[in-house]
């Protein structure tokens, strides 16, 4: 009996040793994991400044789309996009030549891909009176647009002028190709009548 209790306490006594040492390896690792240098930031220092800086978009037939303009811009680092100072973006007709829309704010961004942009800040959109149309001033803020598709986007209060009245909205969709504007909730608006 002796000899049979002797082996199951050596048998318990190895199985301690064992899980002894394994804890004592795991807490080894975890205490060099954390006394190694930490992974350094990646700097948000732009990697491209350009001072009055001037892109011009255009048409498979070779005429200006759109131009985008900006005392300042910042490219920075990896996927983090381009911040523009000031930008305005003009909108031309397919003949290339009659501007149909100007649209500015105080600071932008242009995300990697260049699928959108986002102005920031107070934002005004101009529709001109040599697009053919009633000329259009719509003032807001924190404009999101899709160049591609000539898209603009806002949720932000809105107020926009024509030449016959004033209309009030909070959230304004601008298909700026079909010259359409969607005002989506409080819409108020005051209208005169042209005078005979």
């Amino acid at each position: 009996m002796k000899e049979g209790g002797g082996t199951v306490r050596g048998s318990l006594y190895l199985t301690g040793l064992a899980l002894l040492a394994g804890l004592s390896y795991s807490l080894l690792r975890w205490v060099e994991s954390s006394l190694r240098e930490p992974v350094p930031v990646e700097s948000q220092e732009p990697v491209l400044v350009i001072q009055r800086f001037r892109a011009v978009r255009m048409t498979v037939a070779g005429l200006p789309e759109y131009v985008l303009e900006a005392p300042l811009l910042k490219q920075l680092p990896g996927q983090l996009g381009t911040q523009v100072e000031q930008p305005q973006m003009d909108w031309y007709q397919p003949d290339g030549r009659t501007r149909e829309w100007r649209l500015r704010s105080e600071q932008g961004w242009i995300a990697p891909n260049q699928e959108q942009v986002r102005l920031e800040g107070k934002v005004v959109m101009i529709r001109t009176a040599e697009s053919g149309q009633p000329p259009v001033t719509m003032t807001t803020r924190d404009v999101l647009v899709r160049p591609d598709s000539r898209y603009a986007e806002t949720a932000a209060p809105a107020r926009a002028v024509t030449p016959g009245g004033e209309l009030r909205a909070v959230g304004v969709r601008a298909y700026l190709d079909q010259e359409r504007l969607e005002l989506l909730s409080e819409v108020r608006g005051v209208y005169e009548s042209p005078k005979p």
